[in-house]
C-alpha cells in the first residue's frame, strides 16, 4: 500500500501503513514552494521501516537487554531481532497497520497482535495511531490496550529523525530539550540512575547539537523541545504528554566516529528508558514502566509545532 498523504496549509505528512503505521514523510512549504523535509524523508516505496522519517516503538521502547526480563515472578524470553543480542524498538514498526478512517487532514490506523502468529510479545493487545495536520503542526495519538486476560508491562515511543538543515545550507541545527540527567548505559541499555551531566545540563538551553557522536537518553524529559534552523528561520516546537518524560538523543556520525555527521538527529520521546524491565528489576525507579490491567490502555500524545518566517 502506497502512503497516505495528509496536508493543511504549509504542511505536509506521508503516512505508511505498510511499515508500521510511520512517518514516511513531514515537511514544510518554503522558497518556490517546495516541501522541505523537516523529518527524514524515506525513499520512495521503502520497505525498511528503519529508514523511515519517524516509527512508533511499542509494546516496549527502545531495547530490552538479551531480549528476555522477568515479570510477576515469570521470565519473558522474546525473539532477539538486532545483532547486539535484544529486542528492540518494540514489535509493530515493521507489521502492517489497518486504516480505520482518512480524511484530507488526518488518518487513523490500527495494529492487532493476535492477527500475527509470530508475534513478539506474550500477551495480546491493540496499539491505534491517530495522526493529523493543521496549519499549526502534526499531531500523533498513540496508545497501547490490553486485549489479554492477563496483565503486562508496557511502554511506547516515537522514533523521530530531523533533518540537519533545511532550504538553507548554512543551517547548524539547534536544540533545546530540557531534561533532570543521563543514564549510565552498557551497549546501550541504562545500567543505573540517571543524574545531571554536562550533556543534560546543555539540553536546558538552546544550543548547536555538539559535533560528536551521540547516543543516550535522558530522565526527567518534560516533554517540551525545541528544535531549530537558524538561517532557514524555522522553529519546531515538541510538546509530548507528560507520560512521555523520558528522551533519547541520537545525533550519529558515520560508522559511529565523530567528525561525519549524518544528515540527521533523532530527539525521541517516549514513555520508559531504555531496559526498563530489567533495569526496575534492580531496584531502580521511575523507569517508566506501565502494567497495564486486561482492558486498559496507555495513551500518549505528541505534537510537532512548526513556526516558519522567524529566527526570534
Amino acid at each position: 500500500m502506497a502512503s497516505i498523504v495528509i496536508a493543511k496549509g504549509k504542511l505536509r505528512a506521508a503516512i505508511s501503513p505498510e511499515l508500521g503505521a510511520g512517518i514516511a514523510d513531514f515537511a514544510v512549504q518554503g522558497p518556490s514552494s517546495f516541501y522541505y523535509p523537516l523529518m527524514r524523508r524515506a525513499a520512495p516505496e521503502e520497505t525498511n521501516a528503519s529508514l523511515l522519517g519517524s516509527f512508533i516503538m511499542a509494546p516496549w521502547a527502545n531495547r530490552i537487554r538479551g531480549a528476555r526480563f522477568v515479570f510477576e515472578g515469570k521470565e519473558i524470553v522474546l525473539k532477539v531481532n538486532t545483532a547486539d543480542g535484544t529486542a528492540q524498538h518494540g514489535d509493530v514498526r515493521k507489521r502492517a497497520w489497518n486504516v480505520v478512517k482518512q480524511d484530507a487532514s488526518s488518518v487513523a490506523l490500527a495494529y492487532e497482535s493476535a492477527a500475527h502468529a509470530d508475534s513478539n510479545w506474550p500477551w495480546k493487545y491493540q496499539c491505534r495511531v491517530e495522526y493529523s495536520v493543521d496549519e499549526g503542526g502534526l499531531h500523533a495519538r498513540l496508545s497501547v490496550h490490553n486485549t489479554d486476560t492477563r496483565a503486562f508491562p508496557t511502554g511506547c515511543g516515537h522514533h523521530p529523525y530531523f533533518s540537519r538543515r533545511l532550504w538553507d545550507d548554512r543551517d547548524v541545527i539547534q536544540l533545546r530539550a530540557p531534561v533532570s540527567g543521563r543514564y549510565p548505559l552498557k551497549n546501550a541499555c541504562a545500567i543505573g540512575p540517571a543524574a545531571p551531566d554536562d550533556l543534560s545540563r546543555r539540553l536546558g538551553t538552546l544550543a548547536e547539537v555538539p559535533d560528536e557522536h551521540i547516543d543516550t537518553v535522558f530522565a526527567g524529559f518534560g516533554g517540551e523541545a525545541e528544535l531549530r534552523w537558524p538561517s532557514s528561520g524555522v522553529t519546531l516546537r515538541m510538546k509530548a504528554s507528560a507520560n512521555m518524560n523520558h528522551l533519547v538523543v541520537f545525533a550519529p556520525h558515520a560508522n559511529g566516529k565523530s567528525g561525519t555527521p549524518l544528515p540527521f538527529i533523532a530527539v525521541e520521546p517516549q514513555t520508559q528508558v531504555n531496559d526498563a524491565f530489567n533495569l526496575e528489576a534492580t531496584g531502580v525507579s521511575g523507569t517508566g514502566t506501565m502494567v497495564l490491567q486486561p482492558g486498559e490502555a496507555l495513551e500518549t500524545e505528541c505534537r510537532f509545532m512548526v513556526e516558519t518566517g522567524s529566527q526570534s
